[in-house]
């Protein structure tokens, strides 16, 4: 006699495998197999596979199997921030730097490279503050002109304006959320590396280490790549 499948252990079924997924996922899977559920009792047994710790909240509406979180070393961007803080104290900015991920490089730059990203209206007075205090700094340079004159050398500090986002402007060290994908676009501005080893960093970050996955997308939705950024945590 065949023994019948209980909702929960179709859940596991379906999660086991994943490093990351949403629920409307899950229940597109649901529906396509025509297993019969309810929404409350779906709830329900997520919430209880949270409670046992199988899986864990990865922001709103999404699920992780993957216990550790993302710990981001905050120290190579204090120094700057306290700076920048100290004479902009009513400033709302947001400030982040390649060697805060520097462990999941596969080939090590020589040089690391920070990003200050405040409205644009007050960039050039960052800017010339920042090289009053030994940075190299550049103000939100194009593609075109980091080819010509952009030097990623030491204290390196590249300029941008705010993007629309949920995270609040004040958020001065920049989370690994958005960090991710800042990173992934800057690389195709800055020439930061190829993209093939971008690629690599994020994934590497994604599938070893939970993220808010929510917070994510909806930063990249507004950078216009979520689907790049999605496909590279669920395949």
């Amino acid at each position: 006699m065949n023994k019948t499948i209980t909702l929960k252990e179709h859940i596991i079924s379906y999660a086991k495998n994943k490093s990351y997924f949403n629920i409307n996922d899950l229940r597109t899977y649901f529906a396509e197999r025509r297993i019969d559920f309810k929404n409350d009792t779906l709830k329900g047994y997520l919430y209880l596979l949270k409670k046992e710790n199988f899986i864990y909240g990865a922001g709103r509406g999404w699920y992780s199997t993957i216990k550790e979180e993302f710990e981001l070393n905050t120290k190579p961007v204090e120094e700057l921030i306290a700076l920048i803080k100290d004479e902009f104290p009513l400033l709302d900015f947001s400030c982040w730097s390649t060697e805060q991920i520097k462990g999941f490089y596969h080939h090590l730059p020589s040089q690391f490279v920070t990003f200050v990203y405040a409205d644009k209206d007050f960039l050039q007075a960052i800017k010339d503050f920042l090289a009053d205090n030994g940075y190299n700094t550049y103000l939100n340079p194009r593609k075109s002109e980091v080819e010509k004159y952009v030097e990623l050398k030491n204290r390196t500090v590249i300029l941008r304006p705010f993007v629309s986002s949920r995270e609040p402007k004040n958020q001065r060290l920049a989370k690994i959320e958005k960090i991710l994908v800042d990173l992934f676009m800057e690389t195709k501005r800055v020439n930061l590396m190829d993209r093939e080893e971008c690629q690599k960093i994020i994934s590497n970050i994604l599938l070893n280490y939970r993220i808010n996955m929510a917070e994510m997308l909806d930063y990249a939705e507004r950078r216009k790549i979520k689907e790049i950024m999605r496909e590279m945590c669920t395949g």
